[in-house]
């Protein structure tokens, strides 16, 4: 099942988004050990409870959560203008009323999950994306990630490259429309 809802939207979805939020603690503080904050078993930050962030979340059939993203407009604050911008010293300012920042991309897959998690979170992301006028999409990456995008049926476009930790990462965007949607939900056999 395909959950979609906002920050102010998190109290009709509250298993939903408690899932998430212990996912990312999980993935991203546990196993990632990035220097992210966690409170009872919850990482949740600034950009979720001041700028009413747009979420997408993939759960199982039994409620869990499998895969999630979090959306914010680059006309207000982001994560790469406040955040990652350190680590992009030459990056252009990446903004514009048809490009969303995609941050806290997160997937908790267990043996025997189908591939389709993915796919099923990325043509969700592509039909929310054209219905809204919004056309690209931007995130960081570490550069693995690449593959896994590109297989998906991503394909971004790398605006520059760091380092994080020893590890490369990449800023990239990734265009919204009708073909690579198609080609998404082609790749994972689902119906667009």
């Amino acid at each position: 099942m395909i959950k979609v809802f906002t920050f102010s939207e998190r109290m009709k979805n509250y298993r939903t988004y408690e899932n998430m939020v212990r996912a990312r603690a999980d993935v991203f503080h546990t196993r990632m050990n990035w220097d992210v904050k966690v409170e009872h078993e919850r990482e949740e930050d600034e950009y979720d409870r001041q700028y009413n962030p747009l979420y997408i979340v993939v759960e199982r059939p039994d409620g869990s959560h499998a895969t999630s993203i979090r959306l914010l407009p680059t006309t207000g604050p982001t994560m790469l203008r406040n955040v990652f911008y350190r680590f992009f010293p030459n990056c252009p300012d990446i903004y514009g009323a048809n490009i969303w920042e995609v941050t806290r991309y997160c997937a908790t897959y267990r043996k025997g999950d189908p591939a389709s998690y993915t796919g099923e979170l990325f043509v969700k992301l592509s039909e929310i994306c054209l219905d809204a006028g919004i056309d690209i999409v931007t995130g960081v990456f570490f550069k693995p990630m690449y593959r896994i995008l590109m297989r998906s049926g991503w394909d971004p476009i790398p605006v520059t490259t760091s380092e994080w930790d020893g590890k490369p990462i990449v800023l990239g965007t990734f265009e919204m429309s009708e073909p690579r949607m198609h080609d998404i939900a082609h790749r994972y056999a689902l119906a667009a």
